[in-house]
């Protein structure tokens, strides 16, 4: 029997907080649940990788080898090695010989070449002729393309500068500047300063003291691996024994370069300071010493250079050989007369250059002899006099001028050219000056 209808609305509404209840923890359950069933499932598998096409290979169009031209080999058999074809040979040698002597190739020398990878026809290769040129040739139809190119420089230009402690030589390779400057240049800067560009004013040998200064403005053309293809010293500044030297370059617009004083004059004398590249010496002009070999004191009107046995001996100026045989104590000796009465006498020589013989003229620098140790010698040497009238002198004493100063028509371009020079070396004191405060003239090359 179905109940009143109150009674139901009663009954449904008897407990409203459970429906509200069972609500929550239904729309609760659902929500854990989801989350549930989502954490359980399985983790999604990535799909397969794409199968790759097989790996595609392609021969070069050319193959690259390297060979050397062995010792005692020829060009020709160099080639031949590379399999190139005789009358190729032929063809590529004429287009050489235009540009090189083959002849001329020294052992060591790498030939680069490249050969098709199909046909193994040798298609292009090249050589490296010498430190600035390198050949190269292509192979253009049945004929060959033949150029030489020049390997690139740069120019550079630096102040080598530093303070004598013990020798030049030293004293220059530790100077200050470029590091990029080799030892080897460094040195041939020594020789140029000591036997062409001051060998009238100092004798390298005698006159340096320690403490002495020096700059010298270096050009360098310089090629990619940091050799210099040409090198020349623009300007020197020398503060020796209290003095100042100074030498600096101009090519004049007629063709001919010399070195000049700052006022234009010529650097050049009649007579060279010293009759030997520059050499120690072991003992200075004096007017007596005591003979090592005689057990006494004697005379010593000259200067003895110690060097080598068979060091080139030069005669110090323009003269007329007047003897040129044995002298006794001397040895074998040379005299030569020279213009206004005076004499040089160069003593103990091992033996004569070609020619030399009485009534020869000579001119300044012309190998004379040699040194030795012959007469009265304990040791190689040279024992070099030099008279006036008869009468010893101090050689260093003579002060005649030969040179030629620079001509007023070449003043102005010698005059701009010294003040580009005397600019780039007063900029390198003034950056001295502020890398190192207090520092003099020159930066402290000092060595022990």
């Amino acid at each position: 029997m179905p109940l009143p209808s109150s009674l139901t609305r009663q009954s449904s509404m008897a407990n409203p907080y459970r429906i509200l209840a069972l609500g929550m923890f239904v729309a609760f359950g659902a929500a854990i649940g989801g989350e549930f069933f989502s954490a359980a499932a399985p983790a999604e598998v990535p799909p397969p990788p794409p199968t790759l096409l097989a790996a595609a290979h392609a021969n070069p169009a050319e193959v690259a080898f390297t060979d050397t031209l062995r010792r005692g080999e020829t060009i020709t058999q160099l080639l031949a090695r590379a399999e190139l074809a005789d009358t190729d040979a032929r063809s590529l040698l004429d287009e050489l010989r235009q540009h090189h002597d083959p002849r001329r190739l020294k052992p060591g020398s790498v030939l680069s070449y490249r050969k098709g990878f199909s046909s193994g026809e040798l298609r292009a290769l090249e050589m490296r002729l010498d430190a600035d040129r390198t050949l190269n040739a292509r192979r253009e139809g049945t004929a060959w393309d033949v150029r030489v190119e020049e390997v690139p420089v740069r120019t550079d230009t630096v102040v080598l500068s530093g303070v004598v402690e013990s020798s030049l030589y030293r004293a220059l390779a530790s100077a200050e500047g470029d590091n990029d400057v080799p030892t080897g240049e460094r040195e041939r800067v020594v020789d140029l300063l000591a036997d062409r560009i001051f060998a009238w004013q100092i004798d390298f040998s005698r006159d340096l003291r320690a403490g002495d200064e020096f700059r010298v403005l270096y050009e360098r053309q310089v090629r990619p691996d940091g050799t210099a293809r040409t090198s020349r010293v623009l300007a020197v500044q020398m503060e020796i024994n209290g003095r100042t030297h100074e030498a600096y370059h101009f090519h004049s617009p007629d063709g001919t370069e010399d070195y000049y004083m700052r006022d234009g004059g010529s650097l050049k004398r009649a007579f060279l300071r010293a009759p030997l590249e520059f050499r120690r010496i072991s003992s200075a002009f004096s007017k007596s010493r005591f003979h090592p070999i005689l057990g006494k004191n004697r005379p010593h009107n000259g200067v003895d250079y110690a060097a080598a046995a068979g060091t080139p001996v030069r005669a110090v100026g323009d003269g007329v050989i007047g003897r040129a045989g044995w002298g006794g104590g001397y040895g074998n000796v040379v005299e030569i007369r020279h213009q206004r009465g005076y004499t040089s006498r160069y003593a103990h020589l091992r033996g004569f250059a070609n020619g030399i013989r009485p009534g020869v003229r000579v001119r300044q620098g012309d190998l004379i002899g040699y040194v030795g140790a012959t007469g009265l010698a304990t040791g190689p040497h040279l024992h070099y006099e030099f008279h006036a009238n008869g009468r010893p002198v101090d050689p260093n004493s003579i002060k005649y001028l030969t040179g030629e100063p620079i001509p007023s028509r070449h003043r102005g371009p010698f005059t701009r050219t010294l003040g580009l020079q005397l600019s780039f070396l007063d900029e390198w004191v003034d950056s001295l000056r502020l890398a190192q405060p207090g520092a003099g003239l020159a930066s402290t090359a000092a060595i022990e």
